[in-house]
C-alpha cells in the first residue's frame, strides 16, 4: 500500500497544465526522493506542462530540495513548460535567492497570480 495522504511528503494537484507541488513536510535529504518520485509520476501519467512550487506550509529546504527543483525544471522545459514559485516565506526565499533559483524560476505572491502568469505561457504551435 501507499502512504497514507498526512504522511506524504508533499500535496499534488493539477488545474489545466500546471501540476502544483506543495511541500508538506522540510525539503531535505529525507523527503526530497519521495517529492522527486512522486512529482515524476504526476508530470508523466497527467501530463503537466508547467509547476507551480507552493512552499506556504514549510520553512526548511536544503540542497537535496533545490536539487528537486533544478530537475523538475529540466523535466519540463524541454517540453515547453515553465516552473514558479508561490507562497515562499523569509527563510525558504533566503535558499532560493542564495541558490540563484529566482533566475529561473519567478517568484508570485500567491497561487492565482501564479496560475495566470503559468497559463500565459504556452508552447507555440498549441492553441488555447
Amino acid at each position: 500500500m501507499g502512504q497514507q495522504e498526512g504522511n506524504k511528503a508533499a500535496q499534488y494537484e493539477q488545474i489545466g497544465s500546471v501540476l502544483i507541488i506543495m511541500p508538506t513536510k522540510e525539503l531535505d535529504h529525507c523527503t526530497a526522493v519521495d517529492v522527486r518520485q512522486e512529482a515524476d509520476g504526476q508530470i508523466e501519467r497527467g501530463g503537466a506542462l508547467h509547476l507551480l512550487f507552493d512552499f506556504s506550509k514549510i520553512r526548511f529546504m536544503d540542497s537535496s530540495g533545490i536539487g528537486v527543483i533544478m530537475g523538475r525544471y529540466k523535466k519540463v522545459i524541454f517540453q515547453g513548460g515553465n516552473i514558479a514559485c508561490c507562497g515562499v516565506e523569509p527563510e525558504i526565499d533566503r535558499i532560493l535567492t542564495l541558490s540563484g533559483l529566482y533566475r529561473i524560476m519567478p517568484r508570485f505572491e500567491n497561487r492565482r497570480e501564479a496560475l495566470a502568469a503559468l497559463g500565459k505561457n504556452k508552447p507555440q504551435g498549441i492553441k488555447a
